[in-house]
Protein backbone atom coordinates (compact mmCIF):
# COMPACT_ATOMS: atom_id res chain seq x y z
CA UNK A 1 0.00 0.00 0.00
CA UNK A 2 1.58 3.48 -1.12
CA UNK A 3 0.23 6.08 0.76
CA UNK A 4 1.42 9.86 1.09
CA UNK A 5 1.76 11.89 3.91
CA UNK A 6 -0.94 13.97 3.31
CA UNK A 7 -3.49 10.61 3.51
CA UNK A 8 -1.33 9.87 6.77
CA UNK A 9 -2.40 13.32 7.89
CA UNK A 10 -6.07 13.12 7.12
CA UNK A 11 -5.86 9.80 8.53
CA UNK A 12 -4.47 10.96 12.08
CA UNK A 13 -6.18 14.37 11.95
CA UNK A 14 -9.91 11.82 11.38
CA UNK A 15 -9.38 9.61 14.19
CA UNK A 16 -8.49 13.02 16.64
CA UNK A 17 -11.76 14.67 14.95
CA UNK A 18 -13.82 11.44 16.05
CA UNK A 19 -12.39 11.10 19.72
CA UNK A 20 -13.46 14.66 20.25
CA UNK A 21 -16.71 14.13 18.95
CA UNK A 22 -16.63 10.87 21.38
CA UNK A 23 -15.62 13.18 23.81
CA UNK A 24 -18.48 15.73 23.67
CA UNK A 25 -21.13 13.05 23.02
CA UNK A 26 -19.81 11.70 26.40
CA UNK A 27 -20.38 15.04 28.30
CA UNK A 28 -23.65 15.71 27.16
CA UNK A 29 -24.78 12.12 27.46
CA UNK A 30 -25.97 11.49 31.49
CA UNK A 31 -26.67 7.84 30.86
CA UNK A 32 -23.10 7.36 28.92
CA UNK A 33 -21.43 9.15 31.81
CA UNK A 34 -23.28 6.64 34.65
CA UNK A 35 -21.90 3.68 32.94
CA UNK A 36 -18.21 5.20 32.95
CA UNK A 37 -18.11 4.25 28.75
CA UNK A 38 -14.59 5.03 27.19
CA UNK A 39 -14.54 8.18 24.53
CA UNK A 40 -12.84 5.55 22.48
CA UNK A 41 -15.82 3.46 22.59
CA UNK A 42 -18.29 6.21 21.76
CA UNK A 43 -16.16 7.78 19.15
CA UNK A 44 -15.67 3.69 17.91
CA UNK A 45 -19.33 3.34 17.14
CA UNK A 46 -20.11 6.71 15.86
CA UNK A 47 -16.64 5.80 13.19
CA UNK A 48 -18.70 2.66 12.66
CA UNK A 49 -22.34 4.01 11.77
CA UNK A 50 -20.54 6.29 9.32
CA UNK A 51 -18.16 4.02 8.02
CA UNK A 52 -18.20 1.56 5.18
CA UNK A 53 -19.69 -1.18 6.97
CA UNK A 54 -23.13 0.99 8.15
CA UNK A 55 -23.67 4.07 6.32
CA UNK A 56 -21.84 2.44 3.00
CA UNK A 57 -24.17 -0.19 3.11
CA UNK A 58 -27.77 1.12 4.29
CA UNK A 59 -27.14 4.22 1.96
CA UNK A 60 -25.20 3.02 -0.32
CA UNK A 61 -22.32 5.64 0.20
CA UNK A 62 -19.18 3.15 -0.32
CA UNK A 63 -16.95 4.02 2.15
CA UNK A 64 -19.47 5.82 4.16
CA UNK A 65 -17.29 9.34 4.73
CA UNK A 66 -13.92 7.97 5.16
CA UNK A 67 -11.87 8.01 1.71
CA UNK A 68 -10.27 4.73 0.59
CA UNK A 69 -6.90 5.61 1.75
CA UNK A 70 -7.67 6.73 5.01
CA UNK A 71 -9.68 3.20 5.56
CA UNK A 72 -6.36 1.81 4.42
CA UNK A 73 -4.17 3.61 6.89
CA UNK A 74 -6.36 3.03 9.58
CA UNK A 75 -5.75 -0.77 8.47
CA UNK A 76 -2.27 -0.21 9.34
CA UNK A 77 -1.71 1.40 12.62
CA UNK A 78 -3.33 -0.92 15.21
CA UNK A 79 0.17 -2.95 15.06
CA UNK A 80 1.94 0.10 15.04
CA UNK A 81 0.33 2.14 17.90
CA UNK A 82 0.18 -0.62 20.28
CA UNK A 83 4.00 0.24 20.77
CA UNK A 84 3.23 3.72 21.79
CA UNK A 85 0.36 2.35 24.35
CA UNK A 86 3.01 0.57 25.63
CA UNK A 87 5.75 2.95 25.39
CA UNK A 88 4.22 5.58 27.56
CA UNK A 89 2.27 3.53 30.22
CA UNK A 90 4.75 5.06 32.11
CA UNK A 91 5.71 8.96 31.21
CA UNK A 92 6.14 11.18 34.32
CA UNK A 93 5.36 8.18 36.72
CA UNK A 94 8.37 7.44 39.02
CA UNK A 95 9.17 3.58 39.13
CA UNK A 96 9.54 2.28 42.48
CA UNK A 97 11.79 -0.51 43.67
CA UNK A 98 11.18 -4.10 42.90
CA UNK A 99 10.17 -5.25 45.84
CA UNK A 100 7.40 -2.51 46.38
CA UNK A 101 6.01 -3.43 42.79
CA UNK A 102 6.12 -7.21 43.69
CA UNK A 103 3.93 -6.48 46.48
CA UNK A 104 1.30 -4.55 44.62
CA UNK A 105 1.13 -5.85 41.42
CA UNK A 106 1.88 -9.32 42.26
CA UNK A 107 -1.67 -10.42 42.98
CA UNK A 108 -2.70 -8.81 38.99
CA UNK A 109 0.22 -10.84 37.87
CA UNK A 110 -0.41 -13.99 39.45
CA UNK A 111 -4.18 -13.49 38.18
CA UNK A 112 -3.14 -12.03 34.70
CA UNK A 113 -1.80 -15.20 34.35
CA UNK A 114 -4.45 -17.29 35.17
CA UNK A 115 -6.38 -15.86 33.11
CA UNK A 116 -4.45 -15.88 30.07
CA UNK A 117 -3.43 -19.73 30.39
CA UNK A 118 -6.89 -20.69 31.13
CA UNK A 119 -7.91 -19.03 28.04
CA UNK A 120 -5.54 -20.58 26.02
CA UNK A 121 -6.63 -23.86 27.98
CA UNK A 122 -9.92 -23.45 26.89
CA UNK A 123 -9.57 -21.89 23.37
CA UNK A 124 -6.94 -24.98 22.58
CA UNK A 125 -9.36 -27.85 24.20
CA UNK A 126 -12.41 -26.54 22.04
CA UNK A 127 -10.49 -26.09 19.31
CA UNK A 128 -8.82 -29.66 19.03
CA UNK A 129 -12.56 -31.64 20.18
CA UNK A 130 -14.99 -29.36 18.09
CA UNK A 131 -13.55 -26.11 16.07
CA UNK A 132 -10.77 -28.73 14.11
CA UNK A 133 -13.01 -32.17 13.56
CA UNK A 134 -16.59 -30.97 12.72
CA UNK A 135 -16.65 -27.97 11.31
CA UNK A 136 -12.80 -28.07 9.80
CA UNK A 137 -11.66 -25.02 11.14
CA UNK A 138 -7.86 -24.19 11.38
CA UNK A 139 -6.27 -25.33 15.18
CA UNK A 140 -4.88 -22.35 15.02
CA UNK A 141 -8.29 -21.13 16.45
CA UNK A 142 -7.68 -22.40 19.53
CA UNK A 143 -5.58 -19.23 20.34
CA UNK A 144 -8.00 -16.55 19.21
CA UNK A 145 -9.80 -16.16 22.59
CA UNK A 146 -6.37 -15.33 24.62
CA UNK A 147 -5.28 -12.78 21.48
CA UNK A 148 -8.82 -11.11 21.34
CA UNK A 149 -9.76 -10.80 25.28
CA UNK A 150 -6.45 -10.66 26.87
CA UNK A 151 -4.64 -9.40 24.29
CA UNK A 152 -7.06 -6.79 22.63
CA UNK A 153 -7.07 -4.68 19.18
CA UNK A 154 -3.53 -3.97 19.22
CA UNK A 155 -2.30 -7.66 19.82
CA UNK A 156 -4.79 -8.84 17.01
CA UNK A 157 -3.61 -6.80 14.77
CA UNK A 158 0.00 -7.00 15.36
CA UNK A 159 -0.53 -10.77 14.87
CA UNK A 160 -1.46 -10.54 11.47
CA UNK A 161 1.51 -11.09 9.91
CA UNK A 162 1.72 -14.49 11.82
CA UNK A 163 -1.65 -15.84 11.13
CA UNK A 164 -0.92 -15.73 7.84
CA UNK A 165 2.09 -17.22 8.01
CA UNK A 166 0.84 -20.13 9.99
CA UNK A 167 -1.95 -20.08 6.84
CA UNK A 168 -4.68 -18.46 8.67
CA UNK A 169 -5.14 -14.83 7.51
CA UNK A 170 -8.86 -14.61 8.82
CA UNK A 171 -7.56 -15.37 12.30
CA UNK A 172 -6.91 -11.34 12.43
CA UNK A 173 -10.45 -10.76 11.51
CA UNK A 174 -11.71 -13.11 14.26
CA UNK A 175 -9.45 -11.71 17.10
CA UNK A 176 -10.34 -8.33 15.87
CA UNK A 177 -13.89 -9.14 16.26
CA UNK A 178 -13.67 -10.73 19.48
CA UNK A 179 -11.17 -8.00 21.02
CA UNK A 180 -14.84 -5.95 20.43
CA UNK A 181 -16.65 -8.21 22.03
CA UNK A 182 -14.72 -8.45 24.96
CA UNK A 183 -13.97 -4.14 25.08
CA UNK A 184 -17.58 -3.91 25.28
CA UNK A 185 -18.76 -6.82 26.95
CA UNK A 186 -16.39 -6.14 29.31
CA UNK A 187 -17.19 -2.41 29.74
CA UNK A 188 -21.06 -2.85 30.44
CA UNK A 189 -20.79 -5.97 32.22
CA UNK A 190 -17.48 -4.57 34.20
CA UNK A 191 -19.77 -1.36 35.09
CA UNK A 192 -22.67 -3.41 36.13
CA UNK A 193 -20.99 -5.23 38.84
CA UNK A 194 -18.64 -2.16 39.77
CA UNK A 195 -22.38 -0.42 40.58
CA UNK A 196 -23.93 -3.14 42.05
CA UNK A 197 -21.11 -3.43 44.38
CA UNK A 198 -20.90 0.03 44.98
CA UNK A 199 -24.73 -0.21 45.94
CA UNK A 200 -24.96 -2.79 48.10
CA UNK A 201 -21.42 -1.33 50.11
CA UNK A 202 -18.97 -4.03 49.12
CA UNK A 203 -16.36 -1.23 48.50
CA UNK A 204 -15.36 1.64 50.13
CA UNK A 205 -13.40 2.88 47.48
CA UNK A 206 -16.04 3.99 45.42
CA UNK A 207 -18.74 6.43 45.38
CA UNK A 208 -22.66 6.01 43.52
CA UNK A 209 -22.75 7.99 40.66
CA UNK A 210 -25.17 9.96 42.28
CA UNK A 211 -21.99 10.79 44.79
CA UNK A 212 -20.12 12.06 42.18
CA UNK A 213 -20.29 15.87 40.81
CA UNK A 214 -21.03 16.76 37.70
CA UNK A 215 -17.51 17.39 36.35
CA UNK A 216 -16.77 14.18 37.93
CA UNK A 217 -18.97 12.26 35.60
CA UNK A 218 -18.06 14.12 32.35
CA UNK A 219 -14.71 12.70 33.57
CA UNK A 220 -13.10 16.32 33.13
CA UNK A 221 -11.25 17.35 36.91
CA UNK A 222 -10.87 21.04 38.27
CA UNK A 223 -7.46 22.74 37.13
CA UNK A 224 -6.76 22.19 40.98
CA UNK A 225 -7.41 18.18 40.35
CA UNK A 226 -5.36 17.84 37.56
CA UNK A 227 -1.87 15.58 37.45
CA UNK A 228 1.28 18.08 36.69
CA UNK A 229 2.57 15.27 34.48
CA UNK A 230 1.54 16.18 30.99
CA UNK A 231 -1.21 18.18 32.30
CA UNK A 232 -3.91 15.90 31.90
CA UNK A 233 -7.45 17.56 31.74
CA UNK A 234 -9.50 14.05 30.83
CA UNK A 235 -9.90 11.79 33.77
CA UNK A 236 -8.86 8.20 32.73
CA UNK A 237 -11.82 6.23 32.84
CA UNK A 238 -13.44 8.66 29.98
CA UNK A 239 -10.84 8.76 28.07
CA UNK A 240 -9.93 5.87 25.73
CA UNK A 241 -8.58 2.54 26.84
CA UNK A 242 -5.58 0.48 25.31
Amino acid sequence: MAVNLEQAGLALILIGILLLVGKLVRTVTPVLQRIFLPTSIIAGTLALLVGPEVLGRVAGFGNGLFPEPVLDIWRTLPGLLINVVFASLFLGKTIPGFRYIWMVAGPQVAFGQSVAWGQYTFGILLAVLVLTPVFGISPMAGALIEIGFEGGHGTSAGLADTFEQVGFAEGTDLALGLATVGVVSGVLIGVAVINWGVRTDRTELLKRPAELSARELMGIPSKSEREPAGHQTPRSFSWPAA
